[in-house]
């Protein structure tokens, strides 16, 4: 039903430390959608690595998703709707020199948000395509020297990510990695599948909006390493994805 939910594996893994899960912030379905037709996934990811540019910080921070996704009972066309990405800031090490201990006051001290920067795509190319996922970010870079709109990526031009768990193609330096395929951990009250999904073949553009007027982009950018090419940049994420069909809601 939604774009997480693999088949049943043979076997559920015991034990297993599996988080919380509330489908509170499921989106309102469009007039008229059919709710056996539809189904919301909260995807928390609980685990990995982000590395854009010279910023390569550890997912120490829960990071949950929650989206809508369905078809139309005529047409079969999917939609998906995304509603929310949630996480506490993540302190990046080094701060504004980017000289690890050199942070020590919050006037120097970075911190980093992804956001919604666009829609979300669920296995948006058919066929083999090794895409399970497609969400469109940004990051919030976030500092009293900076403002509230300092962003790495906009709205206009987002960071692009293809996550998937088979083995990815990336220009060099990186080299091919691979995530982990689908496993379902519960099967009730509602199913949760478990995966690690990566991607390093994605680009990261400047930054954007930072102080007043954009006077401390360059500083951003010369920091972070911005722009960053493809092969430079690295997204692992470990995730517990949990989905229930409207109809049960």
């Amino acid at each position: 039903m939604a774009g997480l939910v693999a088949p049943a594996a043979p076997a559920v893994a015991d034990e297993e430390a599996i988080p919380e899960f509330s489908f509170e912030d499921c989106p309102a379905l469009p007039e008229g959608a059919d709710p056996l037709f539809w189904g919301c996934t909260v995807a928390e990811i609980t685990g990995g690595r982000l590395k854009l540019g010279g910023i390569d910080q550890e997912i120490e921070q829960p990071i949950t998703m929650v989206y809508a996704n369905g078809f139309d009972v005529h047409t079969f066309e999917q939609t998906v709707i995304w509603q929310s990405l949630e996480s506490e800031p993540l302190r990046v090490e080094g701060g504004i020199l980017g000289i690890p201990g050199s942070d020590f006051l919050p006037i120097m001290q970075i911190h980093a948000q992804p956001q919604i920067a666009g829609e979300l795509e669920l296995n948006p190319d058919q066929g083999a395509s090794r895409v399970r996922m497609r969400p469109h970010m940004k990051i919030s870079v976030q500092n009293p020297l900076l403002g509230d709109s300092c962003t790495i990526g906009t709205d206009e031009n987002p960071i692009t990510i293809d996550l998937g768990d088979a083995p990815t193609d990336p220009p060099p330096p990186n080299e091919p990695i691979s995530g982990t395929p689908f496993e379902v951990v519960q099967t009730t009250p509602f199913v949760v599948n478990k995966t690690t999904m990566v991607d390093n073949a994605f680009a990261v553009p400047k930054s954007s909006n930072c102080g007043p007027f954009g006077w401390f982009n360059g500083i951003v950018d010369w920091q972070a390493g911005l722009p960053s090419a493809a092969g430079n940049n690295t997204a692992v994420f470990e995730i517990y994805a949990a989905t229930k069909s409207y109809s049960q809601m």
